[in-house]
């Protein structure tokens, strides 16, 4: 088992990427604490979680939430002696033209999606400093990589999420913690479908690998493990569509604003 004895805390847990690396995660070994903000949810991925040895725990509570969030921390670090991986997985997605989105949305998906995970960072990091170790492990995006038409605060808020969390790395290099950035793109998931319009409403509509296209979950937490077993600084798990975006923004950049606007065109229709 590649995580026996780690005890692993994953926010964002209910569904998606969350849910498949609780499950995989859990049959390697780990000791799996599972957060969000559906307590039931979180019981059917705990109720899901039977081939590994480790405990399974959940802690319902919203990211945004600092009462929630400060008495989630304040549990996990009572009742478990280590925490060995924090996996800042909670985010909400987007699907409206900077223009049509109100300010507030905008406020709301750099709440979810940056400041969320970086004040549970804060929380938890005496206890790894005190215990010299640990791994931050931080769902990001292609979206954080470049720009995503009608993604522009999702956009920033996962920039911001690289920028944060690459000096985080530097400045406790010698505390022995490491940190890996996942940049996703194209795991089926229900971020389609919860994703925020221009006034705050859900977007609905079809999920990444509804016709078969995307990755499974669990198949991207193989990599999520794979990566954190090497302590990569930053790891691309992808379809082949978006890791051509992503390679064509460095080789042709011209191309790869025309690739996009064509991407922007399809979604509005």
């Amino acid at each position: 088992m590649q995580l026996e004895n780690q005890t692993i805390w994953i926010t964002g847990a209910s569904s998606g990427v969350g849910e498949g690396m609780a499950t995989v995660f859990h049959r390697e070994g780990a000791n799996v604490i599972l957060s969000g903000r559906r307590a039931d949810e979180l019981e059917r991925v705990a109720a899901g979680c039977k081939q590994g040895t480790g405990s399974v725990t959940v802690v319902p509570f919203d990211i945004t939430d600092a009462v929630g969030r400060e008495a989630a921390a304040a549990r996990v670090l009572n009742d478990f002696d280590r925490l060995d991986v924090l996996v800042n997985n909670a985010g909400i997605g987007q699907r409206s033209l900077a223009k049509d989105t109100t300010l507030e949305v905008d406020r709301r998906i750099m709440e979810v999606d940056f400041f969320g995970p970086i004040a549970l960072t804060k929380l938890v990091m005496p206890r790894m400093v005190e215990q010299q170790s640990g791994h931050m492990v931080v769902t990001s995006s292609v979206a954080g990589k470049h720009a995503v038409p009608m993604h522009t605060s999702y956009c920033a808020a996962k920039h911001a999420l690289h920028g944060w969390y690459d000096t985080l790395r530097v400045e406790h290099f010698k505390d022995n913690i490491a940190v890996t950035l996942l940049v996703i793109a194209g795991v089926r998931s229900n971020v389609f479908k919860h994703a925020l319009t221009g006034d705050g409403s859900e977007a609905g509509g079809n999920e990444w690998g509804e016709d078969g296209v995307g990755m499974t979950a669990e198949a991207c937490a193989e990599q999520v493990i794979e990566a954190m077993l090497r302590r990569a600084e930053e790891v691309v798990i992808s379809i082949p569509e978006a890791r051509q975006a992503l390679d064509i923004r460095q080789t042709d950049p011209q191309g790869f604003t025309e690739r996009m606007v064509k991407f922007m065109e399809w979604q509005l229709k």
